[in-house]
């Protein structure tokens, strides 16, 4: 069995807070498409795998997208330059980094108490139980 890597041999990752402006609602899975080809048109298939995003929370139209310390600019650069999806004109903005996801949501996308992982799990767990 494989050990886990010790924290500081781990790469580093950064939350990036962003805000879609478009007229319709986007799926999740859309979302997820969008993010990956731009980042793969912006920064090629060897940064993409470098920058490794990856989409941790999403709530139309606030979302939170994880990558890799040293790529934040250009993930940050690629969201930028998306300005069409499904032939209409879309707008993604960077409100802002972080170091951990529930300081990205209560400093950026406004949630008060965000729930922890663990006790959304929980709940999962009660409700499959019933």
């Amino acid at each position: 069995m494989l050990k886990t890597l010790p924290p500081t041999l781990r790469e580093k990752k950064r939350y990036i807070a962003f805000k879609i402006i478009y007229d319709e609602e986007i799926k999740e899975g859309e979302l997820v498409n969008l993010i990956r080809m731009a980042v793969l048109d912006y920064y090629g298939a060897w940064g993409t795998s470098k920058a490794n995003p990856w989409l941790v929370y999403y709530d139309f139209p606030y979302g939170i997208l994880r990558c890799q310390r040293d790529n934040v600019d250009y993930v940050k650069t690629s969201l930028i330059l998306v300005n069409k999806f499904k032939e209409k004109p879309i707008n993604i903005i960077c409100l802002g980094v972080s170091g951990t996801i529930r300081k990205a949501k209560i400093k950026f996308l406004g949630i008060k108490h965000p729930k922890r992982w663990f006790l959304v799990r929980r709940e999962k767990m009660k409700k499959k139980a019933k």
